[in-house]
């Protein structure tokens, strides 16, 4: 793949991590420009570009007649959109929103004309699909991102014996998360010494009752109950390990707009549980590669733990489900070849 590609976001989640990766190893030239840099980001492929001001045109000027980029995708909440978005034109570059609004939804005239009117670009690409089949939204393509490198991590040794471990990756510090469904759902299997539950996340809290109630609630079941462990924030590079040794990966929050750890967890055969309101409730086909809950409804959450958590034989032939899913339709080589027919389109 001879081009360079751009993108234009708040900072470098880990969720781009494999893209950058898969878009390297093909042969693009990839930039990742965002407003600030840190925390569980992986920089080994490359270092993002940080413009602490947003209205700096002329420091993006530079950088974009350097860069010379072939495409740009611009994160609909990225600070530099508006300044890059005006860069880009008088370049001539092919520019592209990125959200994660489903691919399935019809964004209304009135957003297409505020894209207009503010100078952004219509078309759009997003990593969700959307649950059910309805016609796709034509401004709209479909570009998940890939969960897994090239080569992809061999498949875990599980042998089945021991408790459960399940695994819930979801900052701490946000009721809407909802954590406390998992703990509620596995008390049992815990307690009686079948599952055991890691909790991964920042313990940042914001600044509501609720969020802060829900922190406190979250710490005090932990050092409570033996079967929950909560490490908080952990580097990137250490979740290849979790995943291998977890069996399954649940996130039943609400208003999630992709939730990406359950989809990277399935790499590693461990089994996604996502809630129907996460983005990547998408990649889940219901008792093949994983299960969906409804946070609405927590009996669902807990249905689903119980029956993973006692059915050693469907862990293990939904994790083959979601391995095959992460190689291949969420793998490097199928993300390369949609972004090949986007450069195409110019």
């Amino acid at each position: 793949m001879k081009a360079t590609i751009l993108f234009v976001v708040p900072r470098f989640h880990t969720n781009l991590a494999f893209a950058v990766r898969a878009l390297t190893d093909a042969g693009a030239k990839v930039a990742v420009w965002g407003s600030s840099s840190g925390g569980a980001e992986d920089h080994s492929y490359i270092e993002p570009q940080v413009f602490r001001d947003a209205g700096d045109i002329a420091a993006l000027e530079a950088a974009w007649s350097e860069l010379k980029p072939d495409i740009a995708f611009l994160r609909n909440s990225a600070k530099l959109r508006f300044s890059a978005a005006k860069v880009g034109r008088r370049h001539g570059t092919a520019l592209w929103s990125y959200d994660l609004h489903p691919y399935h939804r019809h964004e209304p005239f009135s957003r297409r004309f505020y894209l207009w009117r503010k100078g952004l670009p219509i078309r759009r690409v997003t990593a969700t699909k959307g649950l059910g089949e309805t016609r796709p939204d034509r401004w709209a393509r479909y570009l998940p991102w890939p969960v897994v490198g090239d080569p992809p991590p061999p498949m875990p040794e599980r042998k089945g014996e021991g408790p459960v471990t399940v695994l819930c990756v979801a900052k701490l510090g946000q009721k809407r998360k909802m954590q406390h469904l998992v703990i509620d759902g596995m008390r049992a299997a815990g307690r009686a010494g079948a599952a055991r539950l890691i909790l991964i996340g920042s313990e940042r809290v914001l600044d509501t009752p609720e969020d802060r109630a829900h922190g406190e609630l979250l710490r005090a079941e932990a050092e409570a109950e033996g079967w929950i462990e909560m490490r908080g924030l952990i580097p990137f590079a250490e979740m290849p390990g979790l995943y291998a040794s977890s069996d399954i990966c649940i996130l039943p929050s609400f208003d999630e707009p992709l939730g990406f750890a359950p989809a990277e967890s399935m790499a590693y055969g461990c089994v996604p549980v996502i809630s129907t309101e996460a983005g990547s409730a998408g990649y889940i086909r219901e008792g093949e590669n994983g299960l969906l809950c409804d946070p609405n409804d927590p009996a669902t959450v807990e249905a689903a733990l119980v029956r993973l958590i006692e059915d050693a034989d469907l862990r293990r032939r939904l994790g083959q489900g979601a391995r095959e899913t992460a190689l291949g339709e969420l793998g490097p080589q199928r993300f390369v070849q949609r972004m090949q027919a986007l450069i195409n389109e110019g």
